[in-house]
């Protein structure tokens, strides 16, 4: 197996950082995903969008698996590189309402059940 040179193998990266980069970007700006969420995604595309970028170019020039493992990392790298330069903080959920239940206050809250029903 040879492998290419240092700067071809730069230039297979290329595609892959820009168009991460985009995806991150645009992630990076929903306010709406959780930071698990974002980071799962970046997983997810990253992987699956470096594989198929490697398989579209692998049709016009050979390429081996050390060559697609830097442009599923170059992906990677333009992903997260566009998260971090537009970062919206996520929502943060609206508290719950809970009702706190004091056994001191059984005796009061049956009378006034009471009083309401008419007994």
């Amino acid at each position: 197996m040879q492998v290419s040179q240092t700067l071809d193998i730069a230039f297979l990266g290329i595609p892959g950082l820009l168009i991460g980069l985009v995806i991150g970007y645009v992630i990076g700006g929903q306010s709406r995903f959780r930071l698990f969420d974002r980071f799962s995604l970046g997983i997810i595309i990253s992987g699956i969008g470096g594989l198929i970028l490697s398989l579209s170019i692998s049709t016009f020039i050979p390429i081996h698996s050390l060559e697609i493992l830097f442009m599923v990392l170059a992906f990677a790298g333009g992903y997260f590189l566009g998260l971090f330069l537009n970062w919206v903080p996520p929502k943060n959920p609206k508290p719950k309402n809970h009702i706190i239940y004091e056994p001191d206050d059984d005796d009061a809250f049956d009378r006034e059940i009471e009083e309401v029903l008419g007994g």
